[in-house]
């Protein structure tokens, strides 16, 4: 959290009371320098007192104890604005800074986190960046806190999509053909069935017969089930690497679906179960939300269920404190459902499970669809990625050490800052080449802005006079706060879920130090207003590597 609450220092220097009024709360930034660094608006406080803001303004004004952090006040119409001593609370934050900006409120406290879960009947596309990337910048989050954090990645390796493969498997191709080719022939079954099925919807009863015997688990089928998840599953496990996530449990709706007959029993004691027209069903009307089928007509079970048996299997290991599960935002009814269906089975825990939905990612040639082929297909953008990531750099004429490394990380940077920029609600569009831009808020700026820190710290030479703050300029206080408010902004971010905050701030702190390093030399020759300098920026640095870990992106010593 913050090294020095200035809002709280602010209102210490006000001996003036109000009842019922606490002057940190009303306190904010100016809009501009020239109207002072924070100020106090009046207008509320005018209908408290039933006096002109203005007057109010001026009679706070003649409590303010001056001196120390707070240089002078000025009132302007119905405000009160503080002018700081810069040199004062810079020296204050950044001599005690040590880079810690999280708090320890997760001691003791177990977070489990449902991201990433590919469906294992079709490719791995763009869509899945936002749940891959989202995820695993929260838990990173999670982690900053000290919550023990659990990452599981629940795979989608059940259901009539397995049917509808091997169904494809047996009309259009063999066994040998999938051991040879692997996942590459999986998927093209898949995406053919697909196809025929639109012209022959009776074929979906195939599917679901054979499904039934995988539930069933057939001799023939199952065995041909087995050898599939094995294979899908280990290319997205590749594809993880590749983007620098590690889950700790793989476990997926196969393995849940074990505890499916000891759930509809415990549904049906509680009196929970109806029939619908053959099938089971959870009439959640009461709550004004749809009912939720359990068990199909057919006898097979449904997503719902599985995440039933997976939430009572999970709480059992883990203890959480915590549960939440990062998926689009089309699955809100799906969790709406599965909360409710807790709470009304009895498990307290429902109140720690929640839903993290984001809006869709996509490529700008529309919405992505594996069923009708292998549109905007992971492997293939991510390959595409790190050839333009190549271009880039070698055309910039960078030197680095390690090209290869340099080129995954820049890839990395553009594919996850492009997924966590966005408000995590709204839906995005992924512009290729924009995000490759060294110039505006793209995640090559910021790295480049990295490297700017390390080539300074390398030419500077340890100094031993105190620093001087008093050459700070507006940029550089500016910064000085962003550093001294990133616990506030990580702890907002945690709350809302929502990895925007970091992002912004982040590009925030980017662009304002390229600004100060336009306008200010660092290294000017004066060893004190030098080594003030220098500790901004080794502030800077520490900070911006600990918002590039949440955003998933590596720094980079030069480029």
């Amino acid at each position: 959290m913050p090294y020095m609450n200035i809002k709280e220092l602010i209102a210490d220097s006000i001996n003036y009371s109000i009842e019922g009024v606490d002057f940190k709360k009303l306190i904010v930034e100016s809009a501009s320098p020239d109207k002072g660094d924070y100020c106090l608006p009046c207008f509320s406080l005018s209908k408290i007192l039933k006096r002109n803001p203005f007057i109010i303004a001026n009679d706070i004004k003649k409590c303010v104890k001056l001196g120390g952090a707070i240089q002078h006040v000025e009132v302007v119409t119905g405000y009160l604005n503080f002018f700081l001593n810069k040199a004062e609370i810079a020296n204050q934050i950044l001599t005690g800074f040590k880079g810690k900006f999280a708090t320890t409120e997760g001691e003791n406290k177990t977070v489990l986190i449902d991201y990433g879960s590919p469906n294992l009947a079709k490719y791995l596309h763009i869509g899945h960046l936002k749940t891959i990337i989202i995820g695993e910048s929260l838990a990173r989050l999670y982690d900053l806190f000290g919550y023990d954090v659990k990452r599981l990645c629940y795979s989608g390796d059940y259901g009539t999509p397995f049917g509808m493969m091997i169904a494809g498997m047996f009309k259009y191709g063999s066994m040998d053909e999938v051991l040879k080719k692997g996942n590459e022939a999986l998927q093209d079954y898949y995406v053919k069935f697909n196809a025929e099925l639109g012209k022959k919807p009776e074929l979906i009863d195939e599917a679901r017969e054979i499904f039934k015997k995988i539930e069933d688990r057939d001799k023939e089928i199952y065995p041909i089930y087995e050898k599939i998840i094995e294979i899908a599953l280990k290319e997205a496990k590749q594809m993880f690497s590749v983007l620098g996530v590690k889950f700790d449990d793989f476990r997926g709706e196969m393995y849940y679906n074990q505890f499916v007959p000891k759930i509809v029993k415990e549904l049906e004691k509680k009196n929970l179960l109806q029939e619908s027209e053959g099938a089971k069903i959870v009439d959640l009307s009461p709550y004004k939300l749809t009912p939720s089928v359990i068990i199909k007509n057919d006898g097979t079970s449904l997503y719902t269920t599985r995440d039933i048996c997976a939430v009572i299997e999970r709480h059992k290991e883990y203890k959480f404190d915590k549960m939440l599960y990062v998926t689009d935002v089309a699955q809100i009814l799906n969790f709406k459902q599965l909360i409710k269906i807790m709470e009304l089975m009895g498990y307290d825990f429902y109140k720690d499970m929640e839903h993290v939905p984001y809006g869709r990612f996509s490529l700008p040639d529309g919405k992505i669809s594996s069923r009708k082929g292998k549109q905007a297909v992971l492997t293939d953008l991510i390959a595409y990625i790190i050839d333009k990531a190549k271009d880039v750099i070698k055309n910039r004429h960078f030197s680095y050490e390690n090209p290869e490394k340099v080129v995954k990380i820049v890839a990395r940077a553009v594919l996850n800052y492009s997924v966590l920029k966005v408000e995590r609600i709204k839906d995005c569009v992924f512009d290729i080449e924009q995000a490759f831009s060294f110039d505006g808020e793209t995640a090559p700026y910021m790295l480049y802005t990295y490297t700017r820190l390390e080539s300074i710290l390398r030419k500077y030479e340890k100094l031993s006079a105190k620093p001087d703050y008093s050459c700070f300029d507006d940029d550089a206080f500016m910064l000085t706060k962003y550093i001294n408010d990133f616990g506030i902004t990580l702890h907002t971010s945690l709350g809302k879920r929502d990895i925007s905050i970091v992002c912004k701030r982040v590009m925030d702190m980017c662009k304002t130090f390229n600004h100060f390093y336009t306008n200010c030399k660092v290294l000017d020759g004066n060893p004190a207003t030098t080594n003030a300098k220098i500790n901004l920026v080794k502030a800077l640095k520490s900070t911006l590597k600990t918002g590039f870990n949440i955003m998933c992106m590596d720094p980079l010593k030069e480029m």
